[in-house]
C-alpha cells in the first residue's frame, strides 16, 4: 500500500516513520512547507509536486490545507485518512461532500481503543438510560490543548444521541439554579499539567456508578490508530468513515 504522509510536526514524523516500518505499507513520501529534518522517501513542499502512485494519505497538517487534499485525493482516487483537528462546520461538510467520489476517514482520535469504546457505550447506553440512570461525559487532556470540550467528546455524545433523541449536551451548570434535568447528559473539561488524552463516560444510579474509561499513555496510541484506519480503508467503496463505522 503506497502511503503519502501530509503534515511534518511531531505527529507527521511519528506517522512517517511508522509506515516506513510496516510490512504492508510503503512510504511514498512526506508533504509539508518545511522539513527539519530529510526524509530520504521524497520531500515535497506540496501535494502538487507528488506524481508518483498513491492509495492512501495520512493526514496530520492544518485544517487551511484542507482543499488541496480533497482536490488531490479526487484527482488520484486514493483514500483519505484525515485526522487534523480544528475544521469548522463547512469544512466538515466539504468533507463529507468529497466523500462521493472518495472514501474518506475523518476523526479527531485514531485510536483503536476509542473505536471499541464508542461501539461499548452505543450497546449500553439506551439501556442505561431508561432504567433512570444519568450520563455524564468526562474528558481530560494537557494544560497546552485550546478547544474543550474534546473532538472524542464530542463524538462520545454523538454516539448516544444517535439511540435516545431527547437527550441534550450541558456544558456548564454555573448559572443554571435548578436541579438536574433527565434529558440532560453534562460533558465536562479538565485541563491540567500532561494528560495525554482520558475520556470517561459515567452511568449513575441509585448508589451505584459505572464509568467507561479510556486512557492515552502515548501519541504512539494515535499513530497505530492511523495506520489500522488506513489499513482499513483498503478496498472501501466511496463514502464517509469514521471510528462509528470504520471497524
Amino acid at each position: 500500500m503506497n502511503v503519502l504522509v501530509y503534515g511534518f510536526g511531531l505527529m507527521g514524523k511519528k506517522v512517517a516513520n511508522a509506515v516506513r516500518q510496516h510490512e504492508k505499507m510503503n512510504l511514498v513520501g512526506v508533504v509539508s512547507p518545511i522539513f527539519d529534518e530529510d526524509v530520504q522517501e521524497g520531500m515535497y513542499s506540496s501535494l502538487s509536486e507528488c506524481h508518483q502512485k498513491v492509495d492512501a494519505v495520512i493526514d496530520f497538517s492544518h485544517p487551511n490545507n484542507l482543499d488541496d487534499l480533497l482536490k488531490f485525493g479526487i484527482k488520484n482516487h486514493c483514500a483519505l485518512i484525515i485526522a487534523t483537528t480544528g475544521y469548522n462546520q463547512q469544512q466538515l461538510l466539504r468533507i463529507e461532500e468529497a466523500s462521493s467520489q472518495i472514501p474518506i476517514f475523518q476523526s479527531y482520535n485514531t485510536s483503536f481503543g476509542i473505536s471499541m469504546l464508542t461501539k461499548i457505550v452505543k450497546e449500553v447506553a439506551k439501556e442505561f438510560y431508561e432504567n433512570g440512570y444519568d450520563i455524564e461525559i468526562i474528558e481530560k487532556h494537557h494544560n497546552q490543548k485550546i478547544d474543550a470540550p474534546s473532538g472524542t467528546a464530542k463524538l462520545l455524545y454523538d454516539v448516544i444521541e444517535e439511540d435516545i433523541q431527547e437527550v441534550k449536551p450541558v456544558y456548564d451548570r454555573s448559572e443554571v439554579h435548578q436541579k438536574r434535568e433527565k434529558q440532560e447528559i453534562g460533558i465536562q473539561s479538565v485541563r491540567a499539567g500532561t494528560i495525554f488524552g482520558e475520556h470517561t463516560v459515567l452511568f449513575a444510579g441509585h448508589d451505584e456508578v459505572i464509568e467507561l474509561n479510556h486512557m492515552a499513555l502515548s501519541k504512539e496510541v494515535f499513530v497505530q490508530g492511523a495506520l489500522s484506519a488506513c489499513l482499513a480503508m483498503q478496498d472501501k467503496d466511496n463514502g464517509l468513515y469514521t471510528l462509528k463505522n470504520l471497524y
